[in-house]
């Protein structure tokens, strides 16, 4: 096995089990759809909050994304291949989570557009939103895939995932909401988006060696 392939063979695996991208997908919709009918659809109210909705909605959607990543390898006996293969595991866990953000993240970006419209959020603050998304969004995959890693041997295990990593998430959507709150305010957010690119960096850096270290701990468990 070569990086290449196993990237490949990461991709192929993400489209046979589609039906989980596309529950993430749909949670994602439906948490956006249902907030403005649950709460308020006036204009005034929806543009301030649109990208604290979006955001928080795709939170709960790489959430829901994550919580699968590794369960199935366990299960099937890939996860101990990937240990004792002789490849750096840090270096495929990060072809891993490149995948699955690539598959997750581009079909929420397709769907940006209807959707802020339906928030009624202005052209200047959906293309910073778009920017926070992909400069910030890497960091909810890195994060993420710890707990990920962490409740793998774990039958139910998305609760406690959801508990471990939301507090680490604050932050990416408090630079991301303030940015593009700059933005439709018309004043400068290249700091928050500085803010956001480094925490993607940092966890980038950190990630990749946290969740070898629990996945081999769950294969030795």
């Amino acid at each position: 096995m070569t990086y290449s392939s196993f990237l490949k063979a990461e991709f192929l695996v993400l489209w046979r089990r589609k039906q989980d991208v596309f529950n993430a997908l749909l949670f994602f919709i439906i948490v956006v759809v249902l907030f403005p009918i649950g709460v308020n659809s006036s204009p005034e109210f929806l543009a301030p909050a649109a990208a604290g909705i979006i955001w928080c909605a795709t939170v709960l959607a790489v959430l829901m994304a994550l919580e699968s990543t590794f369960k199935e390898d366990h299960r099937d006996g890939s996860l101990e291949q990937l240990v004792v293969s002789g490849l750096s595991l840090p270096l495929l866990i990060v072809l891993k989570i490149i995948a699955q953000w690539l598959v997750v993240m581009l079909p929420l970006l397709i769907t940006m557009p209807l959707l802020a419209e339906m928030l009624y959020l202005p052209s200047s603050g959906f293309w910073a939103l778009i920017v926070t998304l992909l400069v910030g969004s890497p960091s909810l995959f890195f994060i993420g895939v710890i707990g990920g890693a962490l409740t793998v041997s774990i039958k139910q295990g998305a609760m406690l995932v959801m508990l471990l990593i939301l507090p680490f998430y604050l932050p990416v959507i408090i630079f991301s909401t303030l940015a593009v709150k700059a933005a439709q305010a018309g004043l400068p957010y290249s700091g928050f988006l500085a803010m956001l690119l480094a925490m993607s960096l940092l966890s980038l850096v950190i990630s990749p060696f946290m969740t070898a270290i629990a996945v081999k701990a769950s294969v030795n468990a």
